[in-house]
């Protein structure tokens, strides 16, 4: 069963940057072919087309195992067929090019996540904004996690602090990218705690995991769902939530809040969906036809299963166009706002 209405509001409302912690801080691959594809209704706008899924990062990352876990209950609702083009690098922004570039077309659909879009046009010198796309839907949650090695020598979320603070600049922490609440997370760790971390950033989460597999780095800062890849040989320190409601699959760790006795923000990002705004406006039947699809997909039992069976089934997080429009919204101003204060926020110090 999908999550209910108030859970998913709850969940949502904790994937937006909190803004007032983050000020006080600034102060301071290749295509790849659809599985079923095609397989529902045979007379809507568009049935029988080959349709493009373009997912902004490597293929194995976060992004790209949730847009596949999806793709074919949406290739049936629509009767089409979708293909995955990974097209990573630019902080997100060749992926999300790509896709505006379709115009008026909606056969190109996009998926990303909030607060990642608005960071990429943000922090960069690109030629789009939030105004050149049209929410789509809201499809899951990734709270963030510390996660670290089974021989990483430290057992607690209090040890790690502590040694960053002895050792500074040693410690080597991975991060998906610069502009991703991730790397937001790392930020206000550090300056709430006097913690210091050698920070990295990889182009997307799956090389930022797999660095921390490799020993190339001693830590990383990941979402629950999308680091359960690897979860045999690492352990999970501290949940980055105002409380940790996936015990199962984070090995039961405390808060970061509860582990160091310190208010943290939370972290937490939202994938979702969206097609161009000229697609909404030059051709509302397929745009609407989208909604539907992706909305009916995330509630497919089989999905739902599907999910359950990996044991990411509580990832779901539906939200409508409006209230995810609306996300991203209050995530670009808060973002904004913050760059105001200290354009250097989201970079690393050298």
């Amino acid at each position: 069963m999908s999550p209910t209405a108030p859970s998913r509001r709850r969940r949502a409302a904790r994937t937006a940057l909190v803004a007032a912690p983050l000020i006080a801080l600034s102060a301071c691959g290749d295509a790849a072919s659809s599985g079923g594809g095609g397989g529902g209704t045979d007379d809507g706008p568009l049935a029988g087309q080959r349709m493009r899924f373009i997912v902004p990062t490597s293929a194995g990352g976060g992004f790209d195992t949730t847009a596949r876990q999806i793709q074919p209950y949406v290739e049936e609702q629509l009767g089409a067929t979708l293909v995955v083009e990974n097209l990573e690098g630019g902080g997100y922004a060749i992926g999300t090019q790509a896709a505006i570039n379709a115009g008026d077309d909606c056969s190109t659909i996009l998926f990303h996540a909030i607060p990642h879009l608005p960071f990429s046009y943000l922090t960069q010198e690109v030629d789009y904004t939030l105004d050149d796309l049209a929410p789509v839907a809201g499809v899951s949650i990734e709270p963030g996690v510390y996660r670290v090695r089974d021989d990483a020598p430290w057992q607690t979320m209090e040890e790690l602090v502590a040694d960053a603070k002895a050792r500074p600049n040693e410690i080597r922490l991975s991060v998906s990218d610069l502009t991703t609440s991730n790397f937001v997370a790392v930020k206000q760790l550090q300056d709430i705690t006097g913690a210091d971390f050698n920070v990295i950033p990889y182009d997307g989460g799956g090389p930022a995991r797999t660095a921390l597999i490799s020993s190339e780095v001693d830590v990383t800062e990941a979402g629950v769902f999308n680091s359960l890849a690897i979860d045999d040989g690492t352990r999970v320190l501290a949940v980055n939530q105002p409380e940790n409601e996936w015990p199962d699959v984070t090995d039961d760790a405390p808060t970061t809040s509860e582990a160091l006795g310190e208010e943290l923000p939370p972290d937490a990002s939202s994938y979702g969906v969206f097609v161009t705004a000229a697609c909404e406006s030059g051709d509302p039947e397929a745009y609407q036809a989208i909604v539907d699809a992706f909305a009916a997909a995330v509630e497919d039992e089989e999905f739902v299963a599907t999910l359950d069976d990996l044991g990411e089934a509580d990832k779901i997080d539906y939200l409508a166009p409006e209230e995810y429009g609306q996300l991203a919204q209050d995530s670009a101003q808060e973002i904004q706002d913050i760059l105001d204060e200290n354009p250097e926020a989201f970079e690393v110090a050298s």
